[in-house]
């Protein structure tokens, strides 16, 4: 029986803990759910500490003082400890990119902090390591509740640590599942995370939630891979340590004109391995679940994180499901979903709805930058039920649709397998144009939604005009005109059109039989596999964008929607295995909105918008580090953090992954073949094919460069492009050049050229090459290529020409600052 202060603090936490439903399998599934959150500390396991260092591979924990107490055990496995008194954390970074990101977050070269307070969940052998060490002390305390404040402010800020505790406590494989968390709190920092996770390709995190305004952020300071695997190579089978894959979806979603979702969702489930009695799913905590089944239709007792609804800092968004047996490897099982609610929809207008596409079906749980679920294909079978006065588009090929009562039923099937689903449905006026034999259409909404409309309405205000007087109305009510999406819905089928055309052409063949365009009330986009999400503002004409102030309007057009379309390539029919490795999408996508507005425009525009990005990476963020200095664009997500701005992960990934891809593209160009780019289109189709529909790795995409590279880009003579992915991907720097040339006309008309190329602001071991052009009148002719190996590189030779000027980075063939 408990005391009356360890009962007050289990019924506090029971009172916010997750919900579950009331089927208890594994036996005691409910009764360990919230002893995992609030645990009844152990008398017996109780002891004076003096000089223990807990070792989690490059991590030493020392707890120099103090007491430390265990918690009882659920299902024979003590899962917590509490310590008081004095300790220290100590870690040396594996490889220079982790050391930047310590340094950038802590300014120490080596992590070596001291704590007094620390909370321990665990499924490794802690126990046993510590009680080699020490004299359990009779008649310890009964209770503590730092355990259970700290996983209930865990809880709040959304990270879901407890269902992956629970993972580990009902796993039968301790080995694999092996789990470790120290919570440490420190003087500098305030608590301090170190995790050991045998589940995670990069086993060891450190980091710590931070303040960014009313939230609170995730701040990765190092994670990598554990005894001393190369770091570049930990996620190159994405499955490896994965609990489950998900080969099909059969979902049935009710959408009722109020936006309520509801939905049944079947999940073809196929385990890895054997033995496991709890999986792990994402769901949209907005969407609650009413019930879970297994194949034989048995109810299953699930634990989902706390409901959201309109709170700006997510409480999770986690199912943990128990299994009536435990899973077998290779021996499919069909789980049931049942749930529904508010906010995975909304509705922002009369006919205007948002549909999320994240979180609207439940995945694979992922609570933590790794693997991601673009890493990952399944089949879907999609039925959907809409008010009849409604048109709905999907992801997949609609198969039927027909009319029951008000409502529209439609069916819609993948015929390959897919990353993602998503839907959009509302009062459409639908345009269709042909890509050859792809099929355009464009679902774009008849009336304004809310934003629009409050838009209209500042724009058409008789009443402020009259306020203002003569001469001060706002008289642009006409020029700005009707703010409907459907108007441009003509315009923007033709220009998806238009960026198919020009993608194929470089990169391979459109991965699916057509492609949807929907707008969103959103300022973003979003490509998911032929359905494409597109912003409120590039729905708007020349005119209106003008009249809103809105500069810039190649960006917001041209740019925004080939940057989109192009996903159907960068994230779908080729994946992305890690979050290191997203900048193979968001970068490849970057240049590809660039290179369409190079067709669409012009060259001049094409250098005008990668030397914007060259602009951001200079720049400072909202702590005045250079962007560029944030880290390698092989960060990924950890860029976004506490101590960036909140553009910084964009500013840094898209912009120098796009200027990565055109660096390599100036390198592979071919000035003596009609189409000077066929070496580039070749190397991007040979990494399209290779990698159809599968993930690739940044190292993946290494090798198909080093597949196709030149002679000229062979720096090392080792047929290898370590020098450039070093420098470019997993590195910072952006260096400053100085081209000095001089030029003397021969008796035979020839000219003599003579010169030098200086570099600073980079460490001498960095290398480039440079093409050179030469300028003969109006002109302009690239000449080759310049190998920089060293800080000052002098040159000299003749060029059977006469040569007005010579220069270089005429292109944008160089992430660098150039004088000349």
């Amino acid at each position: 029986m408990l005391c009356r202060a360890a009962l007050a603090v289990f019924l506090s936490i029971l009172a916010s803990a997750p919900v579950f439903a009331q089927t208890p399998t594994p036996s005691g599934g409910a009764y360990a759910w919230n002893a995992l959150s609030a645990p009844v500390m152990d008398p017996a396991r109780s002891a004076h500490v003096e000089n223990i260092t807990i070792v989690r591979d490059a991590v030493h924990i020392t707890l120099t003082d103090g007491t430390i107490q265990f918690a009882q055990p659920v299902n024979g496995v003590v899962f917590a400890a509490v310590f008081h008194g004095n300790g220290r954390v100590e870690a040396t970074p594996p490889n220079p990119l982790e050391w930047q990101q310590l340094r950038l977050f802590t300014k120490q070269d080596k992590l070596n902090m001291a704590f007094t307070d620390a909370t321990f969940s665990f499924t490794d052998s802690l126990l046993d390591e510590v009680a080699k060490e020490v004299k359990w002390q009779a008649g310890g305390p009964a209770t503590d509740d730092l355990y259970a404040n700290r996983q209930r402010e865990r809880e709040d800020v959304g990270a879901e640590y407890l269902p992956r505790l629970f993972k580990g406590v009902w796993s039968p494989d301790r080995q694999r599942t092996a789990y470790f968390l120290a919570d440490l709190k420190t003087k500098e920092k305030g608590w301090v995370e170190v995790r050991y996770d045998s589940m995670q390709p990069e086993e060891v995190r450190i980091g710590r939630w931070a303040d960014v305004g009313p939230f609170k952020l995730h701040d990765i300071w190092m994670n990598f891979p554990a005894g001393g695997r190369d770091f570049r190579h930990a996620y190159d089978d994405p499955a490896a340590r994965q609990d489950f894959l998900i080969p099909s979806y059969q979902i049935s979603t009710l959408l009722a004109d109020n936006a309520d979702l509801s939905a049944t969702t079947q999940a073809t489930v196929q385990p890895r391995y054997s033995g496991e009695q709890v999986l792990l799913f994402a769901l949209d905590s907005n969407l609650r679940l009413s019930s879970v089944k297994d194949s034989q239709g048995r109810g299953l007792e699930f634990f989902q994180a706390r409901e959201r609804k309109e709170r700006s800092q997510s409480y999770g968004d986690y199912v943990a499901v128990a299994l009536k047996e435990p899973t077998q490897a290779g021996r499919n099982e069909v789980l049931e979903f049942q749930y529904g609610g508010k906010h995975a929809v909304i509705k922002v207008g009369g006919g205007n709805y948002f549909c999320k596409s994240f979180g609207w079906y439940p995945t694979a749980f992922a609570s933590e930058p790794g693997v991601d679920e673009f890493a990952f294909r399944s089949n879907f079978d999609l039925t959907f039920r809409n008010p009849k006065k409604y048109s709905l588009v999907a992801t997949g090929n609609k198969t039927s649709e027909s009319v029951d009562g008000k409502e529209l039923i439609s069916n819609w099937k993948s015929d390959i397998p897919l990353a993602a689903a998503g839907f959009a449905f509302g009062d459409y006026k639908i345009t269709t144009e042909k890509a050859g034999d792809i099929e355009v259409k464009v679902y774009a909404n008849r009336e304004p939604d809310d934003l629009l409309s409050s838009i209209q309405r500042a724009f058409d205000n008789p009443i402020n005009d009259l306020k203002m007087g003569p001469g001060g109305g706002n008289h642009a009510s006409g020029a700005i005109g009707n703010l409907t999406p459907a108007a441009l819905g003509k315009t923007i089928s033709i220009e998806t059109a238009n960026t198919l055309r020009v993608f194929e052409s470089y990169f391979g063949p459109y991965p699916y039989k057509q492609i949807a365009v929907t707008n969103i009330i959103g300022s973003y986009g979003q490509g998911w596999p032929g359905l494409l999400y597109l912003g409120w503002f590039t729905f708007l004409d020349s005119t209106q964008q003008h009249e809103l102030g809105m500069k810039n309007q190649v960006g917001l057009t041209d740019f925004f929607r080939g940057h989109e379309s192009s996903h159907q390539w960068w994230g779908h029919r080729v994946g992305w295995k890690s979050y290191h490795d997203q900048w193979l999408s968001e970068g490849f996508a970057e240049f590809s909105g660039k290179l369409y507005v190079q067709y669409r425009q012009n060259q001049k525009e094409f250098l005008t918008q990668f030397r914007k990005d060259k602009e951001l990476l200079n720049s400072g963020d909202i702590k005045m580090h250079q962007v560029d200095s944030l880290g390698p664009i092989w960060m990924g997500q950890r860029i976004r953090s506490s101590e960036t701005g909140p553009r910084s992960y964009q500013d840094l990934i898209y912009s120098k992954g796009g200027y990565v891809l055109q660096m390599l593209r100036e390198q592979l160009v071919d000035p003596r073949n009609q189409d000077s780019d066929h070496l580039f289109k070749d190397m991007m189709k040979d990494y399209c094919q290779t990698f159809d529909n599968k993930p690739a790795s940044t190292e993946d995409f290494k090798s198909i460069v080093e597949k196709h590279m030149t002679r000229a880009m062979d720096l090392d003579a080792n047929h290898k492009m370590d020098w450039f992915f070093n420098q470019y991907v997993y590195g910072t720097g952006i260096p400053h050049y100085t081209f000095r040339v001089s030029l003397e006309p021969t008796a035979d008309g020839k000219t003599h050229v003579k010169g030098e190329i200086t570099r600073n602001g980079a460490p001498d071991s960095w290398k480039d090459v440079i093409p050179l052009y030469a300028h003969l009148g109006d002109k302009t002719v690239r000449l080759g290529m310049l190998a920089v190996t060293h800080a000052t590189e002098p040159f000299e030779f003749i060029v059977p020409l006469k040569v007005d000027r010579l220069s270089i980075n005429d292109h944008e063939d160089l992430l660098a600052d150039v004088k000349q």
